[in-house]
């Protein structure tokens, strides 16, 4: 809760008045005094008149006069706060006191950045009680007297209620102004603090030599694709590339913050800036100076995504034919591909790294968790780079979908042989997967055979398990055949594997990622980094 400063505003009225049945409430109206019964004219009586209460005694045989009050009106009977209606007699000592809001409100933000000054009225004016006829029961009431102003709030007033000197130090005098002049009734800042400023965290930075600025010189005609090396065409202009003994990269270190101070004078210490772990593959090498090394010619794939650990290697390289681009439908690879011709599509590519076409691309979706390069147009086609490529792999979809299965059916499962046990009857573990498997989650037939086939359309190396998952996945393909073999803790490895699989892609994700085209025409493109359109008149949905 935050810190408050509130002026404390309270009338205190006092009185307590005793009379007989007999004279003063004689001069006033009596027509609510009586209480129903047959002893009405017996019971006690109470008149609010002129900021008095007078209460009568009842007669022997009556009920004593009951009292209560209304906000902003406090009774006390016998130095006791009234919080419901209660009997009061001539003996009862009696007091009131009106506890109203406070004139406004000074409050410290949680972060003890900011003080906030609210307003809920300048003008402080008498009370008085609502005259009441005299009666069996009554409700005191209150109001305002307009005619009667006791005070109006000033600025030395605030100040005073205010004893911490670093606020008195810091606060915003012309705003206290402003608002008591120009009531906005709303939290106006008073004083503010400073915030720590964060620091940088470590980082790496890519260098781009001049012969990655300039590229293989394809787009420039100056070479054709089908002369070019393979390695050759990975040196897409401004595309990181590095050969062997060549930095390509360097560690930052760390930057400290700058620290702040809050309104109480108190010093704020920047966070601590975060660190990364480098993981360098056979490829490539950590200098002592932070500097990075390739060990080999090739493309580096940075990859880290917003982790404390980086990791580098140089992925391997996909180069399909002309031929291939003309009749497949589906290419899948576990690093770069690249397509030295157009493609007219419709065709689906997806790559555990870049993606380069030397060509146009239409009616066709490419995935990438590293970025696209096109160096012709992009019609009616899909493109998906990064943390974006990532969810729309279809390794990664068909196996996140999967895991979320599983864990349902685990779950089911658990509770079923639970319920079934509760009975005395035995059950088996693999036999209640089956039937489960046949009825409730009959719909992860179609999810395992997806990933099965994409499982068998990823060319490559694969993902560290795949092999363990392909096997679980044919034992849940055929669950009646391993009733004997499938148990709780089969189930949980079969989740550990599929939850393994999506954390690999997405530790796949590359840092510094783009879509670079020359044009684009009713496509979607989806980038995790940057887009970089070559032709200013391309047109992007």
């Amino acid at each position: 809760m935050p810190q408050q400063f509130i002026e404390p505003t309270r009338y205190d009225f006092v009185e307590s008045l005793m009379l007989e049945r007999t004279g003063f409430l004689d001069s006033f109206s009596v027509e609510g005094r009586t209480s129903g019964g047959m002893n009405g004219d017996k019971d006690g009586i109470i008149l609010v008149q002129n900021n008095q209460i007078f209460i009568t005694p009842p007669l022997s045989g009556g009920k004593p006069a009951r009292i209560s009050a209304v906000h902003p009106v406090v009774l006390k009977i016998n130095w006791k706060t009234v919080t419901e209606p209660t009997e009061v007699t001539s003996a009862d000592h009696i007091t009131w006191e009106i506890c109203e809001k406070p004139q406004y409100q000074i409050t410290v933000s949680p972060d003890k950045l900011k003080v906030h000054f609210t307003l809920y009225r300048a003008e402080k004016y008498a009370w008085n009680l609502v005259n009441c006829p005299a009666s069996f029961e009554a409700a005191v009431r209150a109001e305002p007297n307009r005619a009667m102003l006791l005070s109006t709030l000033t600025i030395e007033q605030i100040l005073s209620s205010l004893d911490n000197r670093s606020i008195l130090r810091n606060l915003n005098i012309p705003a206290l102004y402003a608002e008591l002049n120009n009531p906005t009734y709303l939290p106006v800042c008073i004083a503010e603090g400073r915030a720590p400023l964060p620091g940088k965290k470590s980082r790496l930075q890519l260098s781009l030599p001049e012969h990655t600025l300039t590229g293989n010189g394809m787009l420039q005609g100056g070479r054709t694709a089908e002369a070019a090396d393979s390695l050759d065409f990975l040196r897409f202009p401004g595309a990181p590339f590095a050969r062997e003994g060549e930095v390509f990269a360097r560690k930052l270190p760390p930057e400290e913050g700058i620290p702040g101070f809050d309104v109480e004078g108190g010093i704020l210490p920047p966070p601590p800036p975060q660190d990364i772990y480098f993981a360098a593959g056979d490829n490539a090498r950590l200098l002592p100076n932070g500097e990075i090394a390739a060990l080999r010619t090739g493309r580096p794939r940075i990859c880290g995504d917003s982790g404390s650990v980086t990791t580098c290697d140089f992925p391997a390289l996909c180069l399909i034919t002309k031929e291939m681009a003309a009749t497949a439908r589906e290419i899948m690879f576990a690093g770069d591909i690249v397509v030295p011709s157009d493609i007219e599509g419709p065709m689906c590519i997806e790559a555990l790294g870049n993606v380069y076409v030397y060509g146009n691309v239409c009616q066709s979706t490419i995935t990438a968790t590293g970025s696209i390069y096109i160096s012709g147009q992009v019609t009616g086609c899909s493109l998906h780079t990064g943390l974006a490529g990532v969810h729309q792999h279809r390794l990664h979809r068909f196996s996140s979908l999967l895991l979320t299965e599983v864990g349902g059916l685990r779950e089911a499962a658990r509770l079923l042989a639970k319920n079934v046990e509760s009975r005395q009857q035995s059950v088996k573990y693999g036999l209640v997967v089956m039937l489960l498997l046949e009825d409730k989650y009959s719909h992860i037939e179609c999810l395992i055979s997806d990933l099965k086939s994409a499982l068998l359309c990823m060319e490559g190396t694969p993902q560290p398990g795949t092999d363990q998952l392909k096997q679980m996945l044919e034992v849940f393909t055929h669950p009646g055949q391993f009733t004997e073999f499938i148990t709780d803790s089969v189930l949980n490895s079969f989740f550990r594997l599929l939850r393994n699989l999506c954390e690999d892609i997405e530790l796949l994700q590359e840092e510094h990622v783009f879509i670079n085209i020359a044009r684009s025409h009713n496509s979607i493109l989806e980038s995790g980094g940057e887009l970089i359109l070559r032709d200013a008149d391309a047109e992007t949905v």
